[in-house]
C-alpha cells in the first residue's frame, strides 16, 4: 500500500472522529438546555434529540473503526462493525426525526 492512501486513510479516520466529537459537543449542550420555552416543550424535545445525536455519533466513531479494519483486512471484525454503524444511523436517525416530530406537534398544539 502506498504513503498516500495511508496518508489519505488516517485523514479520513482524524475528520470522522473530529465530526464526531463536534456531534457529541452539539448532544451535550442539547441536553442541558433547561429554558421552559413552551412549558418545557423544547427542553424536552431537545434531549430527545440530543440522543439521537448521540447514536450518530457513535456510527460516525465505528465508521472510522471500520475503515482503520479495511486496512488490516480482519473481515470478522470489519462485518461487525459495519452492522454496529448501521444500528446506530439508524436508530440515531430516527429518534432526531421522531423528536423532531413530536416537538413541532406540541408547539402547533400551543399555538393554536
Amino acid at each position: 500500500m502506498t504513503d498516500m492512501t495511508r496518508f489519505l486513510s488516517i485523514a479520513v479516520q482524524a475528520g470522522a472522529f473530529i465530526s464526531a466529537f463536534a456531534a457529541i459537543a452539539a448532544g451535550l449542550i442539547m441536553t442541558r438546555v433547561t429554558k421552559k420555552f413552551g412549558t418545557g416543550i423544547l427542553a424536552s424535545g431537545f434531549k430527545t434529540i440530543s440522543v439521537g445525536i448521540f447514536l450518530i455519533a457513535l456510527g460516525i466513531i465505528f465508521d472510522a473503526g471500520q475503515v482503520y479494519f479495511n486496512l488490516t483486512g480482519n473481515e470478522q471484525i470489519i462485518i461487525i462493525l459495519t452492522g454496529l454503524k448501521e444500528i446506530f444511523f439508524v436508530a440515531g436517525t430516527y429518534i432526531i426525526v421522531i423528536g423532531s416530530k413530536r416537538t413541532a406537534d406540541k408547539l402547533e398544539t400551543l399555538t393554536k
